[in-house]
């Protein structure tokens, strides 16, 4: 087995050091979630609402200013992605595993509807520089994953009562790469997500949530 050295201290100065002069780079994404109403939206702006504001906490947003980045930082967007998570709060008897009188898997319904519609619009300064349909097309990264089917009955003749039901879009992670977006410090910005074909209601009847991610490099000042 080959001995594992460490780094020298003059390399790991050069490489990783938070106090080098100029810029650093970090792994880091830009995230805003909010909340997806169970009659649908005509449209939804991300980003414009930092933490702090509106009721929006880290676990919302990582913006510190609205619509955009604050001296000293800049964001390099190399991708795009959607997360959608139908019945949020959640609803016991529409979870993913759920046990109950039978009942139609909501979720995957919820899912379907919203991915199948709706465009997304991305702007820096007052230039577009993405507009696609629909929203399937801005698969996460990462997802929660169940591959398995289950159905009991409890006599001879009576209605399933055990389910699993999960769904989400997959495929190709939407790239923008070599055509990566730089957003400049103190530069205005916006996503959104627009439905001109009208409201897409949720079929469950129950709210969800819905958040944008620019995944990429953030760009700043050492301390």
């Amino acid at each position: 087995m080959p001995v594992m050295r460490p780094p020298s201290a003059a390399a790991v100065r050069r490489n990783y050091s938070v106090n080098l002069p100029g810029w650093e780079t970090i792994r880091q994404t830009l995230y805003d979630w909010t909340a997806y109403a169970a009659a649908g939206h005509t449209f939804l702006n991300f980003f414009t609402t930092p933490k702090g504001s509106g009721g929006k906490t880290q676990s919302d947003t990582n913006m510190t200013l609205a619509g955009q980045l604050p001296a000293n930082q800049m964001y390099l967007v190399q991708s795009i992605e959607i997360h959608f998570f139908p019945t949020v709060p959640a609803v016991a008897a529409q979870n993913p595993a759920a046990f109950g009188a039978q009942a139609i898997a909501q979720l995957v319904n919820d899912v379907y509807i919203v991915g199948r519609s709706g465009n997304v619009h991305f702007e820096v300064g007052s230039k577009p520089y993405l507009d696609e349909a629909p929203l399937g097309r801005f698969p996460p990264k990462t997802h929660f994953e169940v591959r398995a089917a289950l159905a009991d009955v409890t006599t001879a003749g009576a209605n399933f009562q055990s389910r699993i039901a999960n769904a989400y879009w997959t495929g190709r992670p939407y790239l923008l790469s070599p055509a990566d977006i730089l957003i400049p410090e103190n530069q205005n910005f916006a996503v959104a997500l627009n439905w001109p074909e009208g409201a897409q209601a949720l079929p469950s009847g129950n709210p969800a949530r819905i958040g944008v991610i620019l995944d990429g490099f953030l760009y700043r000042r050492p301390q």
